[in-house]
């Protein structure tokens, strides 16, 4: 294999430049983007009708939208993805899996509670939208670790940068996907309960049957379980942390139960 290309154990293959230092060293242990939802993520997409929708929000370099594909050639992906440089990764390993960019739907939009516009802070893998305060914040915190660290950076090569981005609603996007998903991941760097309050329509009609959610920490995953449970989603799996990947997954499912046991 090309050292320039990281090839997983599923098959999928990026270029090992779009990868941070901690993510290769994580893939050393289990060659997996993230070990304790490799596997629930594969037996959703496998319960999926052939054709059915899948979205995934924060797809960055396009792991799961392009094993998605993997699994169900058939499958209508959307991909949400707000950084530039990870929908130019995402593209140039979407050519490297041999699939074609027409496969999949990429939104450039960030998802937020509101429509409007709010403050953007990139930086790779920890981009996220905040409020002007906390970018400042943000920003201070990340350019004192590239003094410190200088050849550790972001990953990307640049300083991180603050700017103005649109920003659309859950309910909007359902709307904008064909007013449907059989499957919604989402990985928005501690957002998640922000989402699911600006989805209230989606969730209350079951336009979203089921939720594949990475959570980052415990405060906010009870938040979102309670949301859920709310709008009479069955919690199908519910772990605070788990122990070979950074974040905490929910999968609850409305009108239908996507995992055995």
């Amino acid at each position: 294999m090309n050292s320039d290309i990281h090839e997983f154990d599923n098959g999928v293959k990026v270029y090992d430049r779009h990868l941070m230092p901690g993510q290769r060293a994580r893939y050393r242990k289990t060659n997996v983007h993230e070990a304790d939802e490799e596997g629930i993520f594969t037996a959703l997409i496998e319960s999926l009708p052939a054709n059915g929708r899948f979205v995934s929000i924060g797809s960055a370099i396009g792991y799961y939208p392009i094993l998605a594909k993997r699994l169900s050639p058939d499958l209508v992906i959307h991909a949400v993805e707000p950084l530039p440089v990870h929908r130019t990764y995402f593209l140039e390993n979407i050519e490297l899996n041999c699939l074609q960019p027409d496969d999949f739907v990429v939104h450039p939009n960030a998802i937020s509670s509101s429509e409007g516009s709010q403050t953007f802070v990139e930086a790779r893998y920890g981009s996220r939208i905040v409020n002007q305060r906390r970018a400042l914040t943000l920003l201070t915190m990340w350019v004192k670790r590239l003094i410190k660290r200088p050849k550790a950076g972001n990953g990307g090569g640049k300083w991180p940068i603050a700017s103005e981005i649109r920003t659309v609603t859950l309910d909007y996007l359902i709307r904008d996907v064909g007013g449907y998903a059989d499957l919604l991941q989402m990985d928005v760097q501690g957002l998640e309960a922000d989402i699911l309050a600006g989805g209230v329509d989606a969730l209350r009609s079951g336009s979203v049957a089921t939720f594949l959610i990475g959570t980052h920490g415990a405060r906010i995953h009870r938040r979102c379980v309670g949301f859920l449970r709310e709008q009479d989603y069955l919690i199908e799996v519910s772990r605070k942390r788990a122990v070979d990947q950074p974040d905490g997954i929910i999968v609850a499912s409305k009108g239908v139960k996507r995992l055995g046991g």
